[in-house]
């Protein structure tokens, strides 16, 4: 029996290609940095900004640390080459430019 589609090994641009949308993942990633970059420039006084910020205090359990959330965004940053994400999330236009790179969906970042 033929292949019907792509195959899942591997061919993660290929399912992209074939079905003309992104791969959810990176979408999600890219939205995770556009929402961090709001939140940096952010007031202070501004809720989202404390919790993102504020250490809850405790200790961590055996085992692995869990990832928090800033530890996502600063891997995905680095994956597109951001050298020093919070500096360039500061500026609307550099942090755009930082974001296009992701480019999960034609367009999305183009205003």
């Amino acid at each position: 029996m033929g292949q019907r589609g792509p195959s899942r090994k591997g061919h993660i641009r290929e399912l992209e290609e074939h079905y003309n949308e992104p791969i959810i993942g990176n979408v999600i990633k890219s939205s995770r940095l556009r929402w961090e970059g709001h939140v940096v420039r952010m007031d202070d006084k501004e809720l989202p900004k404390k919790i993102l910020w504020t250490n809850t205090g405790g200790h961590r359990g055996r085992g692995r640390p869990k990832s928090r959330w800033i530890d996502g965004v600063e891997e995905d940053a680095r994956n597109l080459g951001c050298t020093n994400w919070l500096a360039d999330a500061q500026g609307k236009g550099r942090w755009r430019i930082c974001l296009r790179r992701s480019k999960p969906h034609p367009g999305l970042y183009s205003r």
